[in-house]
């Protein structure tokens, strides 16, 4: 079977490389490794084709460490305990390249953990996944985290070129097409050789220029929602840009959300956005942007497109107030905290006849007096005097409202 490209062109040393230059200088712990040959548990974590199997590889190396593979995902745990009889017979060390760690079983970690313990093997571990929040914690406090920069374009361009010098291509690339496949992968290395790869193989003989790319590579290759993290992480900047009333960035990161193609994790975002940081300050606007998320539902791609970039705008360009977000945070706080006090009496529920003698009475009932308000207890005595939610004043419409509070409040 024939191998990769991707594999074939895999780096040999952490010299070869790309990008990644805050992991590799001389003061940094994985050049000390390499130079004292020491080892310890790694994780490396990125999006995907950024080089972390490669780096882990590289690294096991240039240390002089017998090392294998083992995939979290496919490979059975007999391998794993094939594996570990290896690194007893080691007198060097042996390391592990855990591809895919956070979907390590409990099975597997209770077969791994004995011996990461006592060193009889380390790990070099690769994810996609943010390890503070899907690795188990008694394998990541036995582990140094190494957080994998996006490669740029440029990197891409270099990198590819580097490596394809290295090996006998069956067709003619020029500089033009690897920057054009460079542009196109958004980062993914390993994307970017594959592509080499297919037209290595399907167009032998022939010059490839970028009408032939463009057929191959029918659109741009993108951040799904798959790609972990960074999913994560546009939705948080997005929701940022929005919050801090920057339209520009807000349309940005919601095209890149709307090339991954998921609808309904984009619709959760902006309505939490919208009661979040808009709230108070243009209730209405809450309800369009429910409304807006149901149109661009029905319509789909790519007409939804232009639902989105509306109400986005509009939530941008919107008064900002978090005062509810604000208020139910400080009582769900006090709830966790033991707050939990008795019911009034005369706010309990009195719907039965014998309520009043359980001295369930005295409620006065607001519609009965002028503006519908009369004066009377609602919280546990303990609060009685909590304030939890504060006017915000940095917007037109709630100040408005608290007006006419404190309006008919007087006027009782």
């Amino acid at each position: 079977m024939k191998q990769p490209l991707a594999i074939i062109l895999r780096p040999k040393s952490i010299n070869e490389i790309i990008g990644q230059q805050h992991l590799f200088n001389e003061n940094s712990v994985l050049d000390r490794m390499v130079k004292t040959k020491s080892l310890y548990s790694l994780i490396f974590y990125g999006v995907p084709g950024i080089g972390k199997t490669s780096i882990a590889l590289a690294l096991a190396n240039d240390i002089g460490v017998p090392h294998m593979i083992y995939n979290a995902v496919v490979d059975k745990k007999e391998q794993l305990i094939s594996i570990i009889d290896l690194a007893k017979r080691s007198d060097n060390g042996y390391v592990v390249i855990l591809e895919e760690v956070h979907r390590l079983n409990r099975d597997k970690q209770d077969i791994l953990l004995p011996y990461l313990e006592n060193g009889t093997v380390y790990i070099f571990a690769t994810t996609t996944e943010n390890p503070y929040f899907t690795i188990n914690p008694a394998i990541r406090s036995r582990c140094q985290i190494f957080e994998l920069t996006s490669l740029s374009k440029e990197d891409v361009f270099i990198g590819l070129k580097k490596r394809l010098a290295t090996v006998k291509l069956n067709t003619k690339i020029n500089d033009d097409v690897i920057k054009m496949i460079a542009e196109q992968t958004n980062g993914d290395l390993r994307a970017a050789i594959n592509i080499v790869d297919m037209l290595n193989t399907l167009y032998a003989g022939e010059t490839i220029n970028k009408t032939v790319l463009k057929d191959v590579m029918q659109q741009s290759y993108t951040l799904s929602a798959d790609y972990g993290d960074e999913f994560y992480d546009i939705k948080s900047a997005m929701h940022k840009s929005l919050r801090g009333s920057d339209p520009n960035a807000a349309i940005y990161y919601l095209a890149r959300l709307l090339a991954s193609g998921d609808i309904e994790s984009l619709c959760r975002r902006l309505i939490a956005m919208a009661y979040e940081d808009i709230g108070l300050a243009n209730p209405q606007l809450c309800s369009r942007v429910i409304a807006a998320c149901d149109a661009a539902k029905e319509v789909g791609f790519p007409e939804c497109k232009q639902i989105f970039a509306a109400i986005v705008i509009e939530m941008c360009l919107s008064p900002k107030s978090n005062s509810a977000y604000l208020a139910i945070v400080e009582a769900l706080d006090d709830i966790k905290n033991g707050k939990v006090y008795q019911i009034p009496k005369h706010i309990k529920d009195q719907s039965y006849k014998s309520a009043s003698k359980l001295g369930r009475t005295g409620y006065k009932y607001p519609h009965d007096y002028k503006n519908a308000y009369v004066k009377q207890q609602y919280l546990p005595n303990e609060l009685k005097d909590k304030q939890y939610y504060k006017v915000n004043t940095n917007n037109p419409i709630e100040p408005k409202m608290n007006e006419y509070l404190k309006q008919i409040k007087e006027e009782k």
